[in-house]
């Protein structure tokens, strides 16, 4: 898979940079339009046709955070950083002044009624956390990501053992948790908010992974379905097995006079501490290591699919409006958060009718204006804050950098 490859006429390796770009745009709407069916749609639990919304939860935000690793690693120039020179300054420049951008903008969101978790808040402090990663090689973040996958998990289920914070759930921080002090924020962020670091960097880590790979070539892509498939029936067929074979009955007691499937989904972010058989589940949200090997399957697997729809021009032409949808990420999760705030409350009903709507309107918006106005307006001016910053660091020293920064954020466009 990292093998080199002969030489390319300037016409094909244009075609397979561009087919790498509007594939991650496309996997990344899909990312969105998952949350949209998790945030504006039917109650999965509630009966009905539920596949779609059960299907999304857990694994749209996954399917984010894990595309939040392939963006760290196109905005460094894919190639591992090495020593520490302007050029890499500016990038973490660029990584820290969007954390900090990103954080209020979360807490900002979180404090909307709408009854979302809002995840950008999260991803501060992944970004924080990850930058140092850019140095790492592609098979050490491939075995980082895995030995966090295994560790996070049991590491969360120890420490909130001890600080007897198992019961904490539904946690998104806003601005009441800021004046709690930054050590209540970082706690909420990293162990018992609902995307906590300690279980979600092994999503950012293999993104970061797969964003070294050269996605514009056909066996790369053929390879991340059959991993991801791979990976998938590993997680999720593992914890069947499991819980069917060892722990299905010890949780049933455990979870006495309730359903396991009610405590699950009382929960989002972890799972209860009274006993460690709960790590053996996979629902979406809980954080165990099968979740999470599952969840990146997923991920995996829809990055190839995403990528392999999007080589011939005609499904790059049926994918546009998708892929506009992906390039505008930021933008369409913010707006969709104001909007359920102001027009929408979800105790209306017709959910079924909105979601489509949601979907309808958001991908016709996003086609004519990324044809019109190109990049989205939250993208413009996260990259001009990030960006102008970044460039006066690697002036202020003076001279070239072997890692300039680049001008746009590769699957922004």
């Amino acid at each position: 898979m990292w093998a080199k490859t002969g030489p390319e006429t300037g016409e094909r390796r244009a075609a397979r940079r561009a087919s790498r770009i509007v594939g991650v745009d496309a996997a990344r709407a899909l990312a969105v339009l998952g949350m949209f069916a998790s945030h504006v749609g039917p109650d999965p639990y509630d009966g009905g046709v539920d596949t779609l919304i059960q299907g999304a939860t857990g694994r749209a935000s996954a399917l984010f955070a894990f595309l939040a690793g392939v963006s760290l690693v196109l905005m460094s120039g894919r190639a591992p950083l090495r020593g520490w020179d302007r050029g890499n300054a500016a990038v973490v420049t660029r990584v820290l002044i969007r954390a900090v951008l990103l954080l209020p903008l979360g807490m900002w969101l979180a404090d909307l009624d709408t009854d979302v978790l809002v995840i950008l808040a999260f991803y501060a402090l992944y970004f924080m956390l990850a930058w140092p990663a850019l140095w790492l090689s592609t098979r050490t973040l491939v075995w980082v990501a895995a030995g966090w996958a295994l560790l996070g998990p049991i590491a969360s289920f120890l420490l909130r053992r001890a600080r007897d914070t198992g019961d904490v759930r539904y946690v998104a921080p806003g601005f009441a948790d800021w004046r709690q002090g930054p050590g209540h924020m970082f706690e909420t962020l990293f162990l018992t908010g609902s995307y906590p670091a300690i279980t979600w960097m092994p999503f950012v880590l293999a993104g970061m992974a797969v964003g070294r790979l050269r996605l514009g070539e056909l066996r790369v892509q053929r390879a991340l379905v059959g991993i991801g498939a791979a990976l998938a029936v590993l997680g999720y067929g593992g914890s069947w097995v499991v819980v069917r074979l060892f722990t299905g009955d010890r949780l049933a007691r455990i979870a006495e006079p309730d359903s396991v499937s009610d405590v699950i989904r009382g929960r989002v972010g972890s799972v209860p501490v009274s006993d460690a058989a709960w790590l053996t589940i996979a629902e979406g949200h809980t954080g165990t290591p099968f979740e999470i090997v599952g969840a990146i399957g997923v991920a995996l697997g829809l990055v190839g699919l995403a990528l392999l729809a999007c080589r011939p021009w005609l499904g790059r032409i049926l994918l546009d409006p998708l892929i506009s949808v992906g390039a505008m990420a930021l933008t369409v999760y913010t707006a969709h958060l104001i909007v359920i705030d102001r027009w929408f409350p979800l105790a209306s009903g017709e959910t079924w009718r909105r979601l489509i709507g949601f979907f309808v309107v958001t991908m016709l918006l996003c086609w004519t204006w990324r044809h019109t106005l190109r990049k989205g307006p939250m993208e413009a001016a996260l990259h001009l804050l990030s960006a102008l910053p970044a460039r006066w660091v690697r002036g202020a020293a003076g001279g070239g950098s072997a890692h300039p920064v680049p001008a746009s954020d590769g699957p922004v466009r």
